[in-house]
């Protein structure tokens, strides 16, 4: 009796030894999905575009933010909600990430135009764009030759993406 317990003692600790170096080892990838998706900041700034953009125009953000923008703000996104219906969704889903995690601004631009996003939507935490958990490189979307803000508070940017008949001449001959 005493050497059973004694087995079911050293397996269960064995057990809990095992569960705290997978829980250790897990909590950096599983974080961004204990805190909340979608911060306050981010909230105040959906509610600025319903207050102060025409609605149904197209925006792009990561996925929680989209999602937010069509329910709270009445507006179209490059990606979230039936996307599964969407024409070459993960495409569209792949490309999208691109636009957030390239450096480049012309990138950014032309594949912005390429869904017909008129606004993006930045913050400074990691983003859900397509794959996975990612931090944005947003310092490209401060190029005034593509890119023009239109709102910059807690931590949310909004910028107004421009047209071709905006982008200055040497500009539009730039390589992506």
């Amino acid at each position: 009796m005493e050497r059973k317990f004694a087995v079911s003692a050293a397996f269960i600790v064995l057990l809990a030894i095992a569960a705290y170096w997978l829980g250790r080892d897990s909590a950096g990838s599983l974080s961004p999905w204990y805190s909340p998706v979608v911060e306050p900041g981010e909230v105040s700034a959906a509610l600025w575009v319903d207050a102060n953009v025409e609605s149904r125009q197209v925006f792009s953000g990561d996925l929680f933010n989209c999602e937010m923008l069509t329910a709270v703000s009445r507006q179209y996104c490059s990606v979230g909600g039936a996307w599964e219906l969407a024409d070459r969704p993960n495409e569209r889903f792949s490309k999208n990430e691109r636009m957030f995690l390239t450096n480049s601004s012309s990138q950014a631009w032309q594949l912005a135009r390429d869904y017909g996003v008129q606004f993006v939507f930045t913050s400074g935490r990691q983003g859900f764009y397509a794959y996975g958990w990612k931090p944005p490189e947003n310092g490209k979307f401060g190029d005034v030759n593509y890119f023009r803000k239109v709102y910059d508070r807690s931590g949310t940017e909004i910028y107004r993406v421009l047209g071709e008949g905006e982008i200055p001449k040497p500009m539009l001959n730039a390589t992506v």
